[in-house]
């Protein structure tokens, strides 16, 4: 009996599974969005219709490699740097249709076992909408900019005469304070737009002792009226690969912040050191620590844990953004570790595809 139950068991399940895989292929056919099914040469061997109407395929096209039918360099750069080098993220390649210059489309890929799947979205309405705000953006900070300069030229003149009411006085130094702060969050909007919109910038071999160096002086001069003990350790000379301008503007704002944010005569250490997952840069304090609650919220733009800190230590509420923004283009994220009342920790893991042997470094 139990054998019997057996065999008349048995059949169903690949019927069901014929059934399943049916539902999940007609499902793929009716998607919007390209889906392409990659064998392991990268030949084609199953796509949906709007694949077909994307790429006008041919029945006698399956086998043939993908990058006859996609020819752009940056999916060619893209695909063979996912193939070759294990990155942290894989958001995809944005590039121009090669049909329509005005269509613009993002191209995924996943390995599936030995396959890959390359899903192809059509996101023209939104770069369209990402370009508005941009430009929006920079068209206010730059209209900005002008009237900005003139109040900060009147306001400096003003407060250097002598005839000057202490009252007077103290009035036009807490408007020069707040111009001058007005002014950094402009500038800070069009440094964070300006790598937003540079997707690709000029890269390099960054030699990480030299900078680290370097951002240790000026936080040393910036250190006089907080009096804190600075201290750099650097256990490797290896370098990164990448932009030495955005990186020296996101690990500033680290120290800098860690210099502001911990009450006088603190201890704070710079360090570079190298893991077996590549090289870490970490800033760590032992100010007032932050509460877990807003440690997620941290890089959003102008939040602020203490409005009253911020504005009181000229803050703009961009600067982690910046830094996340940097990160994210040196295949790196921001981890925060923090206890209240004993410090932080913001650190940043450079995975070994942005480390460099620093050249000559037996000399």
């Amino acid at each position: 009996m139990k054998n019997n139950q057996q065999n008349i068991l048995n059949p169903i399940a690949p019927q069901e599974s014929l059934e399943q895989l049916k539902k999940i292929t007609n499902s793929l056919r009716a998607l919007q969005d390209a889906v392409i099914l990659l064998g392991d040469n990268d030949e084609l061997e199953w796509w949906n219709t709007a694949a077909k109407e994307l790429l006008l395929l041919q029945p006698s096209d399956q086998g043939k490699s993908i990058f006859e039918f996609i020819t752009v360099p940056e999916f060619h750069r893209y695909y063979q740097n996912l193939s070759t080098t294990a990155t942290t993220h894989n958001d995809g390649v944005h590039l121009s249709s090669w049909q329509d210059s005005k269509r613009y489309l993002k191209c995924e890929l996943t390995a599936v076992g030995n396959n890959k799947l390359l899903i192809i979205y059509d996101v023209t309405r939104l770069h369209h909408l990402e370009q508005m705000r941009r430009d929006f953006v920079d068209n206010v900070s730059h209209e900005l900019r002008t009237p900005l300069t003139v109040l900060m030229g009147y306001l400096e003149n003003f407060s250097e005469h002598e005839e000057l009411s202490p009252q007077w006085r103290r009035g036009f130094e807490l408007m020069s304070q707040q111009t001058a702060r007005m002014n950094r969050i402009v500038n800070d909007l069009l440094l964070l737009s300006k790598i937003e919109i540079e997707e690709t910038h000029e890269q390099k071999y960054i030699d990480m002792t030299k900078l680290l160096t370097h951002i240790y002086d000026d936080a040393q001069a910036y250190n006089q009226e907080y009096r804190h003990t600075i201290h750099l350790h650097i256990d490797t000379y290896d370098g990164l690969y990448g932009s030495e301008m955005y990186l020296n503007s996101a690990l500033s704002n680290l120290v800098i912040n860690a210099i502001k944010y911990t009450p006088k005569g603190g201890n704070i250490t710079i360090s570079w050191t190298k893991t077996a997952k590549g090289c870490c840069f970490a800033v760590s304090d032992n100010g007032l620590g932050i509460a877990p609650e807003h440690i997620a919220r941290l890089t959003e733009r102008f939040y602020r844990v203490d409005s009253s800190r911020s504005r009181a230590t000229g803050g703009t509420g961009l600067g982690l953004a910046i830094v996340k923004h940097v990160l994210y283009q040196h295949d790196s994220q921001l981890q925060i570790a923090s206890i209240e009342g004993a410090g932080s920790t913001f650190s940043a893991l450079f995975p070994m595809s942005q480390v460099r042997i620093a050249p000559n470094n037996n000399d």
